[in-house]
């Protein structure tokens, strides 16, 4: 019988399985691990919660995380082919507003979504902060103009702008980038460039570039 792991993640859809619809980081790791042999389960868990199970062992291994975790995480292996880039984004209905980098947000009223360590670390002036629950209730304060610019990342932010109703603009360019692995719990780490291997002949052969082109691609249209 194939290797069977246990994989968590703190994601939300696209990205990450909802209601029983995949995501897109699900589904590239899904096959990328059924191509050397093992079977996946995505479960989705609160922000720590995930990253204490995996190091603890508990868990199998999470399914994206970028390398700032490593330092608090020592039992977490990268799995060394990055799964995607996160680009880390403000929304605004405001279609003529810019913002040039952390700084730009000085003027707004300005809202994201508990435990975003990026935004945490670096939104340091604003005229106004609401850290709001849930990225459904960010774009609310959008909508009802409690807040002029809300942050995410591109993909979570387009999906639930669009399932909220919310004609929010992304504001290009991005504020941050983030390079995103799969992680292992240290006692699968043998399977770490295996996994990474099967990951690059994804990109190779098409496969990868097929999933974003179902799961991701469809949010950038007008």
């Amino acid at each position: 019988a194939a290797q069977r792991l246990h994989l968590v993640t703190v994601a939300l859809p696209p990205i990450a399985p909802s209601d029983g619809r995949p995501g897109f980081a699900d589904q590239v790791a899904r096959e990328a691990f059924r191509r050397i042999g093992v079977e996946i389960e995505v479960s989705v868990l609160p922000g720590e919660r995930a990253l204490i199970n995996v190091n603890t062992g508990l868990d199998d291994g999470d399914l994206l995380r970028t390398p700032a975790v490593e330092k608090d995480y020592p039992n977490l292996i990268r799995v060394p082919e990055k799964m995607m880039d996160f680009e880390f984004v403000g929304y605004a209905l405001d279609q003529k507003l810019r913002i040039d980098g952390f700084g730009g947000l000085k003027p707004y009223g300005v809202s994201y979504t508990a435990g975003w360590k990026i935004y945490e670390q670096n939104v340091k002036e604003f005229r106004e902060l609401t850290i709001a629950p849930s990225l459904k209730e960010m774009f609310a304060l959008l909508k009802h103009g409690r807040a002029e610019v809300v942050l995410a990342d591109r993909w979570q932010g387009l999906w639930e702008a669009r399932r909220t109703g919310v004609e929010a603009r992304l504001i290009e360019p991005p504020l941050a980038r983030s390079a995103m692995f799969i992680y292992l719990n240290k006692r699968h780490a043998a399977l770490a460039p295996k996994v990474a291997k099967a990951l690059a002949q994804m990109k190779a052969d098409g496969t990868y570039q097929r999933i974003a082109g179902e799961m991701l691609r469809p949010l950038e249209a007008p």
